[in-house]
């Protein structure tokens, strides 16, 4: 329970349908303010407990995201945090408690597979149909608002114990809603930034931890110097805004070389690419991939989704191998696969593969 909209609709609906309620807001980072929270839980006749997740958060989260940062990725935080952290921890205390259940106001949507999603899985993306039951995620009905990429890397065992309230909602819908039940939500904003670097400011976050990042040579794809970076983690694949160089025509981010801590740019056509490898792979549909699938995939949170091949290419890698040209897929960032509205799983992208030709 964060005190906004959407957690507060998630607790209203569910009393609605006759659930015996308990509200928790974890403690992360330390600028939570739970008075609203509170607030709204005293009106629901919700109990409301504050719990402490901040040595998690900070160890999984935090260590995790400037440790990336440093290695010259861009990471999703708000990925492994859903999984690592806010669900480890609510239902660590659930069990505590004796409760069953866990819910969030996330938009996405949960549910037990069915023979009509396994004939669709064998349909439409090209594999065989398995007779295992799972517990299936799916994207939220508000396309705009889904949040199914952020929820990728849940375990089944958490999948099987998750209420999402607001996942055949839209958002317009939820706020609506909200002003029913005369929640002091209702018209609250929704949330741009991380939760843990609320003025978006994440190089000034990781020279706190790190100290101060050593500069280097930004080049050209032939090695010839153009000028001095601040540091890799000023800098992102894809970039073309404060570079601080003058060179005539756009040139942008191609890849951050960690090893010679130098940055490499060139003309925007070079940032397209047909694959990228994947690890860390969690697969929600099916237990595990043994042949080429067809999927769409995505590689940031809310880019448009690219019909694409994905392969397994060892025991801890997939390649995915897309119709069309992507731009920019970042190291670090989450690629999530679909079929349809049904997420099949997804991975760290960590590089692109060599691009296909007529040879191979």
């Amino acid at each position: 329970m964060s005190g906004g909209v959407d957690s507060s609709v998630a607790a209203a609906l569910l009393r609605e349908q006759g659930f015996d309620c308990q509200a928790a807001m974890l403690r992360m980072h330390g600028a939570e303010d739970p008075a609203a929270a509170a607030a709204i839980c005293k009106q629901l006749g919700i109990p409301f407990d504050l719990l402490d997740a901040g040595e998690e958060f900070r160890s999984c989260v935090i260590a995790d995201f400037v440790s990336s940062y440093a290695q010259g990725e861009t990471p999703n935080p708000c990925v492994r945090c859903n999984a690592e952290v806010k669900l480890q921890v609510l239902l660590r205390e659930a069990d505590r408690r004796g409760i069953e259940m866990v819910a969030t106001g996330h938009y996405a949507r949960v549910r037990r597979s069915s023979d009509a999603d396994k004939e669709k899985m064998e349909e439409n993306c090209g594999i065989a149909k398995t007779a295992e039951d799972r517990k299936l995620l799916f994207k939220a009905r508000d396309r705009y608002k889904d949040q199914s990429y952020m929820l990728y890397r849940l375990q089944q065992e958490q999948l099987g114990r998750l209420l999402l309230p607001l996942g055949d909602l839209t958002k317009g819908e939820v706020r609506e809603l909200a002003r029913k039940q005369g929640l002091a939500a209702a018209d609250h904003g929704d949330s741009q930034d991380l939760c843990f670097v609320p003025d978006g400011d994440y190089a000034a976050l990781i020279e706190r931890e790190l100290g101060p990042q050593e500069p280097g040579d930004i080049v050209d794809e032939s090695g010839r110097i153009l000028g001095r970076h601040r540091g890799l983690i000023h800098y992102t694949v894809g970039q073309r805004k404060g570079l601080g160089l003058a060179l005539g025509e756009p040139h942008f981010v191609l890849c951050k070389e960690k090893a010679a801590n130098r940055i490499v740019l060139g003309k925007e056509e070079k940032l397209y690419t047909d694959s990228v490898l994947a690890d860390n792979i969690n697969l929600i549909a099916l237990p595990q991939l043994t042949a080429p699938m067809a999927v769409t995939a995505q590689i940031r949170y809310r880019s448009a989704e690219t019909a694409a091949v994905i392969r397994p290419e060892s025991t801890e890698h997939i390649v995915a191998a897309f119709e069309r040209k992507i731009r920019a897929p970042a190291p670090g960032q989450s690629i999530v696969f679909y079929c349809g509205e049904m997420v099949v799983g997804g991975g760290i992208i960590r590089r692109t593969v060599p691009e296909k030709t007529e040879e191979n």
